[in-house]
């Protein structure tokens, strides 16, 4: 924010970091291990007189004053220099609130390279109290450095008190200090043994004979070996005192640290082996090979240690203090409400435009991203991660950074600043296309006849105002499938149900080998389990398949017979976070975004859903996320999980976060919200809330059962509420009675929290005051009832309206009772509030 930043590309920032500090913190470790083995070494060959091993040393400390003092040298200030470029708000803190630490530290690898370049002048004689004394100052100063450093970077992962006192010797004397400069100091010790072994082995000056070069070997093979179990206990030290989140990513449970991990425990054993074969007396050149693979290894252990150690800080380069892209925790709150750009001193624009959007967001990425993040280089490479991404997509991700996965920052700035991101990355990177509208061909379906004096007439309606269809052939999300309610009525000027000696059946008009017949549940007949399916036999898109209900006597003569749309849809978003692309075009769950999604499970949960699905298996989702109650029940009801998860992500977005998932986008091929409390401007969330409040409702009713593991994920919903009525999918419904006081005319505008008690007051279910009509019989679906707007042409959704009174209202509705009671009615009977007038 205060300072300029480079516009990092392929490198980005995290790679030159790694390149130069690996190597240096390398060599600095073997500048103390080093200097302790030469200290040792000088101390051997000057009490027993070991004239071979002193030639032998003085080509030890020849490479490792070249090695340390050069190469060292060079990538200390390397670090230096890449730090300031790539970091420069946490080096700015580190400097100006550790000065006297940096300085200490400096005189210290001052007093080192005199040292050092001392000793190497001092090799006049066999016996030198003046090389000896030179010998172990050097490795004071050397551990004097590492023990200063180790306050300053060890700060970084745990501040501990420093956060609230600012006080030197609080963050100094951090809780990781300790164990920290343990690990350290044997891990150097280690690293100086296996050089030892390159050297011994001929790597620069050889060591004639054989004899002396097994025993040098053997020396130098202990000091490999010996550290490790103390490295093994100052590791399990140091990760103890780590706080659980930071210990998840130690560890490399988190997916996105797993490599870290595994190299870290391959390396490890690998050290031991290496040293431990080298003391069996190995020929010359065996000896080579396994000296070369063992230094290999050390260097991968420390550097899958420093790429834990630095993991663990995610998402901060000081934890609690500096976010890893630059920003103050402390700013954090401002930036939301102002924006970032305004406060940036180092950016072209300061507010976002419909003219430069993506120019904007290309600022927004070097500001908040490219720290870590390279654009086609080998380090966190920005572009197969947002390839997957729609527009919308990305700004989900955005909104939940740092939430459920928190490695990464969240996002900083306002709501047009995360926009222009997403923006940027995904049409300025990819050239994603805006999502059109699609096209629609509108067609009317024919109405059915009915003749004023027909003796029958039928009612019909669907269970669901959509049913969502995953046609995936790897994930089955055991959505309920559609199902069918009809009831015969006897026409008369009291009409009546005709339950006995007749038989209902139901077919799809344009495919009539799908349908079969309805059984009788109680006053109605039912069919349940249909499988209809929103692409017609001509492999079209018809979300609002037409169905023909007739009924029979038992003689077969049709008494009735009516149109009824069972609204089915494959058009769910996945695809907009998750990659892949329709499959049908306008709809329909593609395979590669279905394995995105069992990728992203394993992610998150470490399961092995893509493994079994590679084997030919459909996961089935709610195989462990049951939406029965069950003894010592663990994992949420798939709603709760799906909702809970996705709330982080798509908060704030209003009714727009059910679009981005549900078959109800108003551009697109569905747009299954299609009745009259659309055009009273009324949206998903009057009724089922926001998002947010729909998911911490299922939380809170499963948290009620005993499923723990909750608490967090409900604490990253934000806004977050603590007041919303416990929900059970499929059961709690909104009650049409919370806005229809009365069944009457609406008196306010918000059924969110009032629910239905259980599955019989759902609409579908419940029947008029005289218990004997379905509420859905005469008012439609929900989602659908009369009069309903579909897209795909005026008459879909209103057949029965149409067909026994001409007019798309409710039945009955108007003064339009003649269609069921053969005469005018002044009284309503059904239910108050009927409108008969």
């Amino acid at each position: 924010m205060e300072y300029p930043f480079l516009h990092w590309t392929a490198w980005g920032g995290g790679l030159l970091i790694a390149l130069v500090a690996t190597i240096h913190v390398f060599i600095a470790h073997f500048a103390v291990g080093g200097g302790l083995f030469i200290a040792i070494m000088e101390t051997r060959v000057q009490r027993h007189g070991l004239v071979s091993h002193k030639d032998y040393l003085r080509h030890y400390a020849k490479f490792f004053l070249h090695l340390t003092m050069v190469v060292g040298g060079l990538t200390g200030v390397g670090i230096w220099f890449t730090i300031s470029i790539t970091a420069p708000g946490a080096t700015s803190a580190l400097i100006h609130g550790f000065v006297l630490g940096w300085a200490t530290e400096w005189t210290f690898f001052l007093a080192e390279i005199v040292a050092l370049l001392a000793y190497m002048r001092s090799f006049e004689g066999m016996r030198s109290t003046r090389r000896l004394i030179l010998a172990w100052l050097y490795f004071v100063f050397a551990f004097g450095s590492l023990a200063v450093v180790q306050g300053l970077i060890s700060l970084m992962l745990t501040p501990g008190e420093w956060l609230e006192t600012r006080s030197f010797w609080d963050g100094f004397f951090n809780p990781t200090y300790f164990p920290g400069l343990l690990f350290r100091s044997a891990i150097a010790a280690s690293i100086a043994g296996v050089f030892g072994l390159m050297t011994v082995q001929g790597f620069g000056k050889d060591v004639p004979d054989e004899g002396e070069r097994k025993r040098l070997t053997r020396f130098c093979s202990l000091w490999t070996i010996l550290p490790l179990p103390v490295i093994v206990a100052a590791g399990w030290w140091h990760i103890a005192v780590l706080s659980p989140e930071q210990q998840l990513l130690a560890l490399g449970r988190s997916p996105e640290m797993a490599a870290g991990m595994r190299v870290f425990w391959w390396a490890g054993p690998a050290v031991l082996a290496g040293g431990a074969l080298l003391t069996a007396r190995l020929p010359r050149r065996a000896a080579r090979a396994v000296a070369m693979v063992t230094l290999a290894a050390s260097f991968l252990f420390l550097g899958s240690y420093e790429y834990m150690r630095e993991a663990a800080r995610r998402p901060y380069l000081i934890t609690g203090y500096i976010y890893s892209n630059g920003i103050l925790v402390a700013d954090a709150e401002k930036l939301n409400e102002t924006g970032i750009l305004s406060q940036a001193r180092w950016v072209k624009h300061k507010t976002v435009t419909p003219e430069n959007r993506l120019e904007a967001g290309r600022e927004l990425f070097f500001l908040q991203c490219a720290s870590c993040h390279s654009q086609g280089g080998p380090m966190l490479d920005i572009l197969p991660r947002s390839a997957r991404y729609s527009t919308a997509g990305m700004e989900a991700l955005l909104t939940g950074l740092g939430k459920v996965s928190t490695y990464m920052p969240p996002f900083f700035g306002t709501a047009a600043e995360k926009s222009a991101l997403a923006a940027w990355l995904t049409v300025g990177l990819h050239k994603t296309p805006p999502p059109a509208a699609v096209d629609i061909v509108q067609t009317d379906e024919p109405v059915p006849a009915f003749a004023e004096d027909a003796e029958f007439m039928l009612t019909a309606a669907a269970d669901h105002g959509v049913q969502m269809l995953f046609d995936s052939a790897s994930i089955d999300f055991g959505h309920p499938a559609q199902g069918l309610t009809a009831q015969l009525l006897r026409r008369d000027a009291s009409p009546s149900l005709v339950t006995e000696q007749v038989a209902l059946t139901w077919r799809l008009e344009d495919r009539p080998e799908v349908g079969g017949p309805m059984t009788l549940d109680g006053r109605a007949f039912r069919a349940e389990g249909l499988p209809v399916s929103p692409y017609t036999s001509a492999k079209a898109f018809q979300p609002y398949p037409v169905a023909l209900i007739q009924a029979h006597d038992e003689a077969g003569t049709l008494l009735a017979e009516t149109k009824v749309v069972l609204p089915v849809s494959s058009e769910i978003g996945c695809w907009n976070c998750h990659g892949g692309a329709w499959s049908q075009g306008v709809a329909g769950l593609s395979e590669a975004t279905a394995q995105d999604i069992l990728r992203s499970h394993d992610r998150m949960n470490r399961t092995d859903l893509v493994r079994r699905s590679s084997r030919g298996e459909r996961i089935a989702c709610r195989s462990c996320h049951l939406d029965a109650d069950a003894p010592g029940k663990t994992v949420p009801n798939l709603s709760a999980a799906m909702h809970g998860l996705h709330a982080v992500y798509l908060a704030g977005r209003g009714a727009d976060a059910c679009n981005m998932c549900h078959p109800t986008d108003p551009k697109g091929a569905t747009r299954a919200f299609r009745d009259p409390h659309d055009d009273a401007g009324l949206d998903c969330t009057a009724c089922h809330g926001s998002m947010e409040d729909n998911a911490l409702g299922l939380i809170a009713r499963e948290q009620a059962q005993g499923v723990t593991g909750l608490d967090r994920l409900a604490a990253r919903i934000v806004p977050s509420r603590d007041d919303i009525p416990p929900r059970q999918p499929w059961i709690n419904m909104p009650a049409c009675q919370t806005c229809h006081t009365d069944l009457g005319d609406p008196e306010h505008a918000e059924a969110f929290g009032v629910w239905t008690a259980d599955a019989g007051e759902r609409f579908k279910a419940r029947k008029d005051e005289l218990d004997a009509v379905f509420c859905s019989g005469c008012h439609g679906a929900m989602h659908g009832v009369y009069p309903a707007r579909n897209p795909y042409g005026d008459t879909r959704d209103n057949l029965q309206p149409l067909q026994y009174q001409q007019a798309a209202r409710p039945l009955g509705a108007g003064g339009n009772c003649k269609a069921c009671h053969t005469m005018d009615m002044d009284t309503p009977v059904h239910h108050p509030g009927m409108g008969l007038e």
